[in-house]
């Protein structure tokens, strides 16, 4: 990780010493770890790793803990991503694609790109079908969307989820 991070809300650089990146690399590692093992595993008191833990996520390094869910496991086994085009590229018109759809319950990620296409969306449904119906639905009939290609995914194969090594 590089040894300096910006501060999300400032804008400012503050660096990150040895101690955070060994409590962050602790916490990608599992974040569900206790505070007293993970003040064990970075050889810290418990009051100080849980202090400076909070600091990091006030300072937006650290943005959130979540459950990883099996999407097959709760019936979305079908995953796909979809390259979107919008028809015009004015303000109004991405804030209200960005507003609407990746709150939509499908969408897994949405990614604003450069290049070919302006979204590159990852939602998982139960069936090709649910697919099709979703595209149709929800991008199809938009008017702001001017056109689609939407790829299948045999497999999720997931990456770094957290600091890189320098």
């Amino acid at each position: 990780m590089s040894s300096t991070t910006k501060n999300v809300r400032s804008g400012a650089a503050e660096p990150l010493d040895a101690i955070d990146e060994r409590l962050l690399a602790a916490l990608v590692a599992d974040a569900r770890i206790s505070n007293k093992q993970l003040a064990e595993l970075v050889g810290i008191a418990p009051s100080t790793a849980l202090m400076r833990t909070r600091a990091l996520s006030e300072r937006g390094i650290i943005q959130g803990f979540e459950a990883k869910l099996s999407l097959a496991a709760v019936g979305r086994s079908v995953q796909a991503l979809i390259a979107v085009r919008l028809r015009a590229h004015d303000r109004e018109q991405i804030d209200r694609f960005t507003a609407r759809v990746p709150k939509l319950p499908a969408v897994l990620s949405t990614f604003h790109t450069s290049g070919s296409v302006d979204y590159l969306l990852h939602i998982a449904v139960a069936t090709t079908e649910d697919l099709r119906d979703w595209v149709l639905d929800n991008l199809a009939t938009d008017p702001v969307v001017g056109h689609t290609e939407t790829t299948l995914v045999f497999d999720h194969i997931q990456g770094n989820h957290g600091p890189l090594p320098d």
